[in-house]
């Protein structure tokens, strides 16, 4: 059942007596809670101190009456709804009530019959009015969506543009003069962006914390509306009020990677509607969820940034301040081994040549990125994969076999890398000659399994000697070898392909005791 606050403003203490009894006591339809004035100035001391839905006022009245009293509430709230309800007026009054913005115009008398109708009429007011915030809510709250996918397809946008305007967004459409978006910094809050002119709250200032309502909305963890700071007895004495001088804040909680990260906020140095105020929570809670994920993907692409030129700087060096030595050292082993016929040279000549592998395998592992292009995603069959292995890979012997054809989207050179490595462990891991399948997984006849989404599996498995159960995690590991003269980044390589693909690998024990890797999540 709905709840109407009403304020009736009447200097008869009889009349405001019945009014509240009947609306209070007699209407079963609708709940009315009724505070009476007694004056127009006590009546304003009470608008100050409460929410009120409707007004229902006296015309004649000692000191102000009802029409002058009418006009400062319509300057104050121009929607308000007003009804004047007297027994004095005349075809005059009601012109001039209706020229000033009077909701409805009601002549006292005829019994109790009288308060049956004032109640509807009530009613009838306060639920348009309740109707025409609800559309204005929607229509504030669509325009700010709209201007927020708008700011998600303007790709040319910088961060702090996005910032910007997503605060503009807010301030326009939701009716605050305020904007600004912070990031908790201990006990203090920093301003990365605002809009709005105020002294204290603005980009790159620090404020301390417990100077704003930003606390409770982060202590809280949950969006905060306070429509009148100066009636609100949480507020009235709070440092908040007296530091920023807003007596209207609406926030919400920014979350980056589970965790309160700041808040965004709108506010108004002069009080609004409770209503309005408290409905815009959603809005703003919708934006600074988007907020999040925008400084959550910015923080992401900064430390991205400084992988890559941390990773570009250990190429740089790795291929230049090391290779450039070995090519002389090289160059210089081949004079010595035509000038000299020493036992020595060849291991030293083997020590180069292991040193030339490793500088290459360490810069193919550095350069495998994290993901794939989807540019760089082709089909790609997997016996034209099997050949170049068979091309590139020394197998002494070993064979190469494909169980199953398929094909793969994929980015085809680095597909090529991985069973490159795969088919250089399988030789290299082997004491003699070894015989390598590649197959899909689950083929049962001419049925292959595929997964509800698309995706399916493959293997590459080996007879050769298998790896220990206890080992097969660390075998991805940069640097980890059985093999005294591998290098220990073949099996890394492997791994960081598939991932970049989005793929995952397992190694298990093939049917006869060798290596068995399953790759998984293919398309």
């Amino acid at each position: 059942m709905s709840v109407f606050r009403v304020l009736h403003v009447d200097d008869d203490a009889a009349i405001g007596g019945l009014l509240e009894t009947y609306l209070e006591e007699s209407v079963d339809r609708e709940e009315f809670a009724v505070t009476t004035a007694r004056s127009v100035s006590e009546a304003e001391t009470v608008l100050d101190e409460i929410d009120i839905d409707c007004i229902v006022c006296d015309y004649q009245m000692p000191g102000t009456d009802g029409l002058e009293f009418l006009r400062r509430i319509r300057d104050r709230e121009p929607n308000k709804p007003f009804i004047l309800f007297t027994n004095k007026g005349s075809a005059d009054v009601a012109s001039e009530a209706i020229e000033a913005g009077v909701t409805d115009y009601l002549r006292k008398g005829g019994g109790p019959e009288q308060y049956e109708v004032l109640a509807n009429r009530i009613a009838n007011a306060v639920q348009q009015e309740r109707g025409r915030i609800a559309r204005t809510q929607l229509m504030e709250s669509t325009a700010v969506i709209s201007g927020l996918y708008e700011v998600i397809n303007e790709t040319d946008l910088s961060f702090a543009q996005k910032l910007d305007r997503v605060l503009t967004i807010g301030t326009t459409e939701l009716g605050y003069p305020i904007g600004y978006i912070t990031h908790i910094e201990g006990d203090s809050l920093d301003v990365l962006a605002a809009v709005g002119d105020h002294e204290v709250i603005q980009e790159d200032a620090t404020v301390p914390l417990d100077a704003t309502y930003c606390k409770h909305t982060i202590e809280d963890g949950t969006p905060q509306a306070v429509s009148d700071a100066k009636r609100d007895d949480q507020w009235a004495d709070s440092k908040a009020l007296a530091e920023t001088e807003l007596q209207c804040y609406v926030g919400a909680p920014i979350i980056v990677d589970g965790e309160v990260y700041g808040t965004l906020c709108f506010a108004s140095r002069g009080p609004q509607d409770s209503t309005t105020v408290e409905d815009d929570e959603l809005t703003v809670k919708t934006l600074a969820q988007w907020v999040g994920y925008e400084i959550d993907r910015h923080e992401y692409e900064r430390e991205l940034k400084r992988q890559i030129d941390r990773l570009e700087e250990f190429t740089g060096v790795v291929s230049h301040d090391l290779r450039n030595p070995l090519n002389i050292a090289q160059g210089r082993i081949d004079i010595v081994k035509e000038e000299c016929d020493s036992e020595s040279v060849a291991p030293i000549d083997r020590a180069l040549d292991r040193m030339e592998e490793i500088i290459e395998d360490t810069l193919t592992l550095a350069r495998q990125g994290q993901t794939v292009d989807d540019s760089d995603i082709e089909p790609v069959a997997i016996d034209d994969v099997i050949d170049h292995s068979r091309e590139i890979v020394e197998t002494g012997g070993s064979e190469l076999r494909l169980i199953d054809d398929f094909v793969a989207h994929a980015d085809r050179n680095r597909l090529y890398q991985l069973f490159e490595n795969l088919v250089r462990n399988a030789v290299e891991h082997s004491e003699g000659p070894v015989t390598i399948r590649v197959g899909k997984l689950d083929v049962m006849f001419t049925s292959t399994r595929v997964e509800s989404d698309g995706t399916f599996g493959f293997y590459v498995e080996d007879d050769g000697p298998g790896v220990p159960e206890e080992k097969r995690e660390e075998v991805f590991e940069a640097g980890e070898s059985t093999n005294p003269q591998g290098t220990g980044f073949g099996l890394s390589i492997v791994k960081r392909i598939a991932e970049a693909h989005g793929w995952e690998v397992d190694l298990e024990e093939s049917f006869d005791g060798g290596a068995r890797f399953v790759f998984t999540n293919v398309r």
